[in-house]
């Protein structure tokens, strides 16, 4: 399908070709896709699909063959410190030893480190930025609880005010609602939505679920097997007759109060 572009806006990704191979499997297979300004775009797919291995070619994480350029710049799997600070990435949920003695407040801080350089500690403009963002996201009231000690939901919003602090041009989100449950993973669909409009972000939003995406998405990137099988329009990508095209499987979708399903046939 044709790429999904709007050129009265400056393109931030831009991938020709490219292709990501490990041992005898290509994880990612001749994509080209490019990303504008202040899009929120959504990847989804199931599991195995290439979805984080595209993210982690965007962060600078992944080896890769073909021309990839970011902020009209061409760039290797190696970045400058500069071309990093432009990429915010929220990694997928994971565990945490509950004795581990960071602090909420202190990890979000650890966001404005590249900027500050080595050897050097936030100031007090910092910590009240830091502050900010953590009342912003109704988190003010942890800042002195062990990282360790918070919920999932909890431990994501800090994750996300530690990628905003670091003030990116471009977020990348990688799974950032699962193994959540159904009402936090909808309040963290409503900040990231709030964040997109606030600060003007280019968000890529990675996810295998298509009933919980955010409200803001607009574009929709569907990932099988290492290729792009459609890149369009939201709605338009979500119909059964899509889905079921790309996954070769019957599924069908359907709204209710206002919230869109996917079912399987």
């Amino acid at each position: 399908m044709a790429a999904y572009d709007n050129p009265m806006r400056e393109p931030i990704i831009e991938f020709e070709a490219i292709t990501v191979r490990k041992g005898k499997g290509v994880l990612l297979d001749g994509i080209e896709l490019t990303v504008n300004q202040n899009e929120f775009v959504g990847i989804v797919g199931p599991n195995g699909a290439g979805k984080t291995t595209l993210l982690n070619v965007i962060a600078g994480l992944e080896r890769f063959e073909g021309t990839l350029r970011l902020f009209g710049h061409p760039v290797g799997w190696k970045r400058s410190r500069k071309m990093r600070l432009r990429v915010g990435y929220v990694p997928q949920l994971f565990q945490i030893d509950p004795d581990f003695p960071i602090l909420a407040m202190e990890t979000v801080l650890t966001g404005i480190i590249g900027r500050l350089g080595l050897f050097q500690s936030p100031g007090f403009q910092d910590r009240e930025e830091a502050l900010h963002l953590m009342e912003m996201m109704r988190m003010a009231h942890l800042t002195e609880r062990p990282l360790g000690q918070l919920s999932g939901g909890e431990r994501q919003k800090v994750s996300l005010a530690r990628a905003i602090l670091q003030k990116p041009d471009l977020l990348l989100l990688d799974e950032p609602t699962s193994n959540l449950d159904f009402a936090v993973q909808k309040e963290l669909l409503n900040l990231i939505d709030e964040i997109h409009q606030k600060k003007k972000l280019t968000f890529l939003f990675v996810t295998h679920d298509f009933n919980m995406l955010p409200s803001g998405m607009k574009r929709l990137i569907l990932l099988h097997r290492g290729k792009i099988a459609f890149d369009g329009d939201l709605d338009e990508g979500l119909t059964g007759n899509t889905l079921s095209k790309v996954f070769q499987y019957p599924m069908e979708t359907f709204k209710r109060n206002g919230r869109r399903f996917v079912s399987y046939g």
